[in-house]
């Protein structure tokens, strides 16, 4: 076969060149909307986050509008996203970090309870967890203008130091920028705009709907129907109440290694520290150990002795707790949930305790402390004298 009829025979017949170039552009033209709006919404999502990061709507950064908490605000849950908001906010000489049992407790309510001076900010908000509560007090530590920080050491501490609450937004608070751009969302937005159009103060708007929230789950709670189940899991898991865990001290890597460096370091600050031991139930101890720990009750007793141990000689800080009394832990009309308590007068006393001194644990009492709580919850019955008292919403 000569050259130019090889040629022929391998040229590519001029039907299949066009057809295929005719592929090639339908595809482009279909794939081109795609692409443009692809890059359309890029573009719109980077001009979005740049303007946020611009504005700084979580005071994160050291520019920006320096957005408030609206004074006298009790934030609750919502404070997670508005933690350097009020860590940084030189309004404020006195935090409240707890959890959803502290929730409550507006500035009005501590600032009569702990004198004219305090200038109080709530940070309470539901399910802390030893990582993101961490990340709360480092940013407290930085705080130049604190003097008073009232701190729930709540059951959480004898979980993993990494464990975090899933709502919490730990990306604003590492050292990677590029994390940032997760804050972009709508809530955030919205923020930015306000801030934008003047409005530089953040407010919780559903006071009412909290009320409404907590004297429902009072009532819930208190009905016999579940009291009865109370009834019968108090009795099911009282054979292994007393379960050891096994643990000491050196188990404890979220006391250890987050909790005392923060509470030492703003010691040596001369900021007073007060920890409160959350008020639980003596139910608790049998409804919770299920899904907390088998050996909930021990693995309780032996954090808070290893906490009181390892602040007892540090200026300026203090321990309370008023749950071995059995008129308060043992019986269940005072509270909403077995670990909620709803009695005022008990919410109030758990307060005025760092004013007054009572109630305090030392490293002389803590024994005799533990001996009544173990000795209670392993003896515990179900005790309710809802139907003999008259029943009074919360003040707080």
């Amino acid at each position: 076969m000569t050259k130019p009829e090889q040629s022929a025979t391998l040229a590519t017949p001029p039907f299949q060149s066009s057809k295929r170039l005719s592929l090639s552009a339908i595809r482009w033209r279909a794939a081109r909307p795609m692409i443009f709006a692809a890059i359309l919404i890029s573009a719109v999502y980077l001009s979005l986050a740049a303007l946020v990061i611009a504005v700084d709507p979580h005071n994160v950064y050291r520019w920006g509008a320096e957005p408030r908490i609206e004074p006298g605000d009790t934030p609750r849950d919502l404070v997670i996203d508005w933690i350097d908001v009020a860590a940084k906010d030189p309004a404020y000489n006195t935090f409240l970090v707890g959890s959803s049992i502290t929730a409550m407790y507006t500035p009005e309510y501590l600032e009569d309870i702990l004198g004219p001076e305090t200038r109080a900010a709530n940070l309470s908000y539901g399910g802390p967890r030893p990582r993101d509560r961490d990340l709360v007090l480092d940013q407290l530590v930085e705080n130049p203008g604190i003097r008073h920080l009232i701190l729930t050491f709540d059951w959480t501490y004898i979980r993993d130091p990494e464990t975090t609450n899933a709502g919490f937004p730990t990306f604003l608070y590492d050292d990677d920028i590029s994390n940032d751009l997760r804050m972009v969302n709508l809530p955030t937005i919205r923020r930015t705009f306000d801030i934008l159009g003047g409005k530089l103060t953040y407010s919780n708007p559903d006071d009412a709907g909290y009320a409404e929230f907590v004297e429902k789950m009072y009532a819930g709670f208190q009905s016999p129907s579940e009291m009865a189940r109370i009834g019968r899991l108090i009795e099911r898991n009282r054979a292994g109440i007393l379960a050891s865990s096994g643990r000491d001290c050196d188990s404890f890597h979220a006391i250890n290694d987050q909790l005392v460096p923060d509470v030492k370091t703003l010691s040596t600050k001369g900021v007073k520290v007060d920890i409160l031991f959350p008020i639980v139930s003596y139910a608790f101890y049998y409804v919770r150990r299920n899904d907390i720990s088998p050996a909930l009750l021990d693995e309780q007793m032996i954090a808070r002795r290893c906490l009181v141990d390892a602040v007892g000689d540090l200026p300026h800080v203090r321990v309370f707790a008023l749950d071995d009394e059995p008129a308060v832990s043992g019986d269940l009309v005072n509270f909403r949930e077995v670990g909620h308590v709803y009695n005022p007068a008990i919410l109030r006393r758990f307060v005025t305790a760092m004013k007054t001194g009572d109630d305090r644990l030392t490293r002389e009492n803590f024994a005799e402390y533990e001996r009544e709580i173990r000795s209670a919850v392993e003896g515990y019955r179900l005790t309710n004298s809802y139907a003999e008292r008259e029943h009074e919403p919360p003040s707080p």
